[in-house]
C-alpha cells in the first residue's frame, strides 16, 4: 500500500460521521428521561414499612441494615450505596411496597460514609432542581430515519 493511501484511508473512514449530529447529551444542562422500569435511588415510605427485614435478608450485596428511627417504633432499612448494585431485589421483596426505585441517579460523595442513606434520608423525595440547578431541559431519545436523536420533553 502506498504512503498516500495509508495517509488518506483513515480520513475516508471517518468522513461520513463528521457531519452527523452528535449523540452526546449535554449533561448537566440536559438530562435524559429514563424509562418507567429504570432503577435509580430508593425511596422509603416510613408509614408503609412493617419492619419485616425482608429487604435486608434478600440483598445480595448486604447493603441494607435495619436501624431505629427517632420518634418511631421498630427498625427501618438503611442503604449503603457504596456497595449497593441497584438490583431492585429489595423492592420486589417488600410486601407492602414501602421501598420503591426512583429515576434519581445523581448521588455522589467525597467520603464513603456519605453514601450511607439513613431511613429519614431515603424517605425524602429528591428534588432534581436542588441537585442540578443548572438543568435547562429534560430530553428523551427518539429514533428518526434509523438515526438516534433527542427531543426536548420539558424546559425548566
Amino acid at each position: 500500500m502506498s504512503f498516500f493511501k495509508k495517509l488518506v484511508r483513515p480520513f475516508l473512514i471517518v468522513a461520513p460521521y463528521v457531519l452527523r449530529n452528535s449523540q452526546t447529551v449535554k449533561y448537566p444542562d440536559e438530562r435524559l428521561i429514563f424509562s418507567e422500569r429504570f432503577r435509580g435511588r430508593h425511596r422509603l415510605d416510613l408509614d408503609k414499612c412493617i419492619h419485616c427485614g425482608l429487604c435486608a435478608r434478600i440483598c445480595p450485596c448486604a447493603s441494607i441494615v435495619l436501624v431505629p428511627v427517632e420518634r418511631r417504633e421498630g427498625k427501618y432499612p438503611q442503604i449503603d450505596y457504596g456497595t449497593c448494585s441497584l438490583c431492585g431485589l429489595c423492592v420486589d421483596a417488600c410486601p407492602r411496597g414501602a421501598l420503591t426505585m426512583t429515576d434519581f441517579v445523581e448521588f455522589s460523595a467525597y467520603k464513603r460514609i456519605d453514601l450511607v442513606y439513613s431511613p429519614e434520608r431515603l424517605a425524602k423525595v429528591p428534588d432534581i432542581k436542588e441537585v442540578l440547578p443548572m438543568l435547562k431541559r429534560r430530553i428523551r431519545p427518539v429514533l428518526i430515519d434509523k438515526e438516534m436523536k433527542y427531543e426536548v420533553v420539558e424546559r425548566l
